[in-house]
């Protein structure tokens, strides 16, 4: 759908803009935009608490928070391709330290804890798949970047290997996981993977994995955080002008930080809303209103 929306160039602001018309087209990038704010704070939030479990009990939330976000308030003032060759960097280091981790690991794998899988079982594997994906489809806001990328035909294969290599990779991460852990442990525990870890190491070696993991975990807030940084600049610029998209990586930043601290006084509640709240609306704004739009868009061509 994304892909039919921007053929015709420009970003998905843009794209909005023509199939619903110029008035409607900006509100619904302000429903993107608002919504983009709001993932700054739940997800700023999330990082301090992971550091904090890393091994940093007796720090602040407030001093982790605020240290990444001038990391990506300097980096959003700057090139998007900067930024791109770095998340590309951070990319790479935790897929490696994830396929090591698994690696190590793969001993403890007990896969009748997964398989076999029976017809009965597909629908509540259909229904868990939907957080994942719905974690995933945060990545619509990307496409407001369109207008700052080169999209030729290698790119959209490239893109598309990348797609289908992360769907394989987050399947066998899980998978790794549940064969490990068990369906019923992975549900009490906050977080698995770093319970996986944890019985990673080598005597005389190395030992604490899971501290490291959640440690580097940090360049995926980065990439994270920086690319909704990004996205709201170039929402702001579409909606409210030049000088929207100069104060927005500001404005931003400084929202995340008041309201990942105000909003979610606590771990728990922003964990809630990341298994909830979250995945539900990243699902309806890269899938439901990306449909609409493209039906509005048939409607204002056929009337032509």
């Amino acid at each position: 759908m994304l892909s039919a929306l921007l053929r015709q160039g420009g970003g998905l602001a843009q794209a909005l803009q023509r199939s619903f018309g110029t008035a409607v087209g900006k509100g619904v990038t302000l429903l993107y935009l608002l919504w983009g704010l709001f993932l700054l704070c739940l997800e700023g939030r999330l990082y301090a608490g992971r550091m904090l479990s890393a091994g940093y009990r007796a720090g602040s939330p407030a001093a982790f928070l605020l240290v990444l976000l001038a990391l990506v308030l300097w980096m959003a003032r700057r090139k998007l391709a900067a930024f791109a060759r770095a998340a590309e960097i951070c990319w790479r280091v935790l897929a490696l330290t994830l396929g090591l981790v698994l690696l190590f690991s793969i001993l403890d794998v007990t896969p009748g804890y997964v398989l076999p899988v029976w017809f009965s079982d597909l629908p509540q594997a259909g229904a868990a798949a939907l957080i994942p994906v719905g974690v995933l489809s945060c990545g619509v806001f990307a496409a407001f970047l369109g207008d700052k990328v080169e999209r030729g035909e290698d790119e959209r294969r490239r893109g598309l290997r990348r797609l289908l290599g992360g769907c394989v990779a987050l399947t066998l991460l899980q998978f790794g996981v549940l064969a490990q852990l068990g369906p019923g442990l992975c549900a009490r525990l906050e977080a698995p993977f770093l319970e996986v870890a944890r019985g990673v190491g080598l005597e005389g070696a190395f030992q604490r994995v899971e501290s490291i993991v959640a440690a580097l975990w940090v360049l995926s807030d980065f990439a994270l955080l920086g690319l909704l940084t990004f996205a709201l600049r170039h929402m702001a610029g579409a909606v409210f002008g030049e000088s929207g998209a100069r104060w927005a990586p500001w404005a931003g930043t400084g929202l995340a930080f008041a309201g990942g601290m105000l909003l979610f006084p606590d771990d728990f509640a922003a964990e809630m809303l990341a298994e909830t709240v979250a995945p539900l609306g990243n699902l309806v704004l890269a899938f439901v209103l990306p449909a609409l739009a493209l039906w509005a868009g048939w409607l204002r061509g056929r009337k032509k």
